[in-house]
């Protein structure tokens, strides 16, 4: 699909820089840099998938909390 932008001066630098890189369009690398920015992460992806508990030492997962439980 074609469209104008108006980036702003680093974020076509740093897209131009991707496209040279990469040797394509920069079309193509501005795409890829939206497209990574809007997929979830593996761990949002994780958090979406499985029940979890959120504390100041990190992530737990249901199973983790339950095997933790078990050892007491």
């Amino acid at each position: 699909m074609r469209t104008t932008l108006t980036l702003e001066p680093d974020a076509f630098h740093a897209a131009k820089a991707k496209a040279t890189h990469e040797n394509v369009s920069l079309g193509k690398a501005v795409s890829d840099l939206i497209l990574q920015a809007i997929r979830p992460t593996s761990a949002q992806a994780a958090v979406k998938s499985k029940a979890v508990f959120r504390s100041a030492g990190g992530i737990y997962t249901a199973a983790q909390v339950e095997a933790a439980m078990d050892d007491e």
